[in-house]
């Protein structure tokens, strides 16, 4: 695995401490990115700051792209309001903020190869992206 993020070099086979510690402290001192990618090009990524950010998910094979949401919890904001991260804004659906907190659990069962929590459902972004279907 390889953890990115915004302004750092790229870390080898990080642990989960790191994976944490880079999801969390998105914010610091702006909005920010980070990404985790396997071996076979599959990444989760997160942006945003504290405390709302955006996870995101993409498998190569077959390419499928997805947006994490919540069915239950917090709705900060309406449809179709704006996070602001390192890449610029994003539109956001009510369901698609997540905790930063949230963020890093997922980001640290990717990296442990174990299913995602149930806390997170998965919103295909295929035609948003122009990806196959």
């Amino acid at each position: 695995m390889i953890l990115e993020g915004e302004g750092m070099a790229p870390i080898a086979r990080p642990s989960e401490a790191q994976v944490r510690d880079l999801v969390t402290s998105l914010a610091s001192p702006k909005p920010g990115f980070a990404s985790l990618t396997d071996e076979a090009g599959n990444y989760l990524q997160v942006a945003g700051g504290r405390p709302w950010c955006v996870v995101e998910r993409r498998e190569v094979s077959p390419l499928r792209h997805w947006r994490a949401h919540t069915e239950s919890g917090r709705r900060p904001y309406e449809d179709g309001a704006k996070i602001r991260s390192g890449a610029g804004e994003i539109a956001l659906r009510a369901d698609e903020w997540l905790l930063l907190k949230q963020a890093a659990e997922l980001f640290a069962t990717f990296l442990a190869g174990r299913a995602f929590p149930i806390f997170v459902q998965w919103r295909s972004m295929n035609s948003t992206l122009g990806l196959p279907q």
